[in-house]
């Protein structure tokens, strides 16, 4: 037990809740944000945010498959349909076999999780803040040929 007197109420532990006074988590977030604004993260995500929505918007020109296009940052979005005029969601099974044609890359995307059935049909990207331009034009060319060999 944690107690050394089990006759004192007092006795005890305390740190072990996330609410319990553990200056761990703050000071590694202090040392996150010094880290973010000294290495200037958020220009880099701001310039290749618009990067990778550029490269998103070009495989939308090439793919029928890309319904649309979204996104703010790094948090970015492919939409992935039947027909891009009536909006008609791919499978999910469509979309997660361009999910793990990007793994077998040794690209890791995302997709929609499963809380709409039939509407998970998006591709969901989250690149690191330290991300390249190199980085972000590997990812669309992964997702470029993901999409090739998936809808053809």
């Amino acid at each position: 037990m944690f107690k050394e007197d089990a006759a004192d109420p007092l006795d005890h532990f305390r740190d072990i809740s996330t609410f319990g006074g553990c200056t761990a988590g703050p000071a590694a977030a202090l040392e996150n944000m010094r880290i973010i604004e000294e290495e200037d993260l958020l220009a880099n995500t701001t310039a290749m945010g618009t990067r990778l929505m550029a490269n998103l918007d070009g495989l939308m020109e090439k793919h029928a498959c890309i319904g649309d296009v979204r996104g703010k940052g790094f948090f970015c979005g492919a939409e992935l349909v039947v027909d891009r005029t009536t909006k008609e969601p791919a499978s999910e099974k469509q979309v997660q076999a361009v999910v793990a044609d990007c793994a077998a890359q040794g690209v890791l995307i995302g997709a929609t999780n499963r809380s709409l059935p039939g509407f998970n049909n998006t591709l969901c990207l989250s690149p690191a803040l330290i991300a390249t331009a190199d980085d972000i034009d590997r990812i669309t060319r992964s997702i470029d040929g993901a999409l090739g060999r998936v809808f053809g």
